[in-house]
């Protein structure tokens, strides 16, 4: 039990030095965070920026955040088919993450503590219609995908059927979102 606490007290430190980090780059170079300068440094280490860029899209699944905004964001650096792919390919990452990882980092017990009807309500409808459910709890951009994946975990449903449902839901709403912004751009 002390060793879980340790690890979740470092992985929460790593989280805030992150962020920390990004904040200071951006309060000391602002020049970097230049759409043009973006597009340089992309275009000069394009490995290295998808490979940065994925990890984020992979842990971001342990904040509750959306990766909605990270989504259009990637059209700023990379075409919209490649965002698409990477944003895609995050999902999958994120979704396995959050699916095993819960417990194992104690999250499990802080969104139900912070989700406690939501929670009761999804596990009751999951009961009987696990995968539309799933499909069109990822679909709906209001409520946390993350969420859904939790639940999904805690009932022991399968992790393919999980990963098959987020990445329908997921896909179409990605596929709405990154397409139809790169069309206006």
């Amino acid at each position: 039990m002390k060793e879980k606490r340790k690890i979740r007290k470092k992985s929460f430190y790593l989280w805030l030095g992150v962020i920390a980090i990004i904040l200071i780059l951006y309060f000391v170079n602002k020049e970097w965070f230049d759409i043009s300068f973006l597009r340089r440094f992309v275009n000069d280490h394009k490995f290295l920026v998808i490979l940065v860029y994925l990890i984020f899209l992979t842990f971001i699944g342990l904040t509750l955040l959306p990766s909605s905004p990270f989504a259009m964001a990637g059209l700023l650096l990379f075409p919209a088919f490649e965002t698409y792919v990477i944003n895609m390919v995050g999902i999958i990452t994120s979704t396995a993450i959050v699916y095993y990882f819960t417990r194992y980092l104690g999250l499990d017990r802080w969104i139900e503590k912070k989700f406690p009807s939501q929670i009761e309500k999804t596990k009751k409808a999951l009961a009987n219609k696990e995968l539309p459910i799933i499909i069109g709890w990822s679909f709906f951009p209001v409520v946390p995908t993350d969420l859904i994946i939790y639940v999904s975990s805690s009932l022991r449903i399968s992790f393919l059927k999980c990963i098959i449902g987020v990445l329908i839901g997921e896909g179409i709403l990605n596929a709405l979102y990154i397409f139809s912004v790169d069309f206006f751009i």
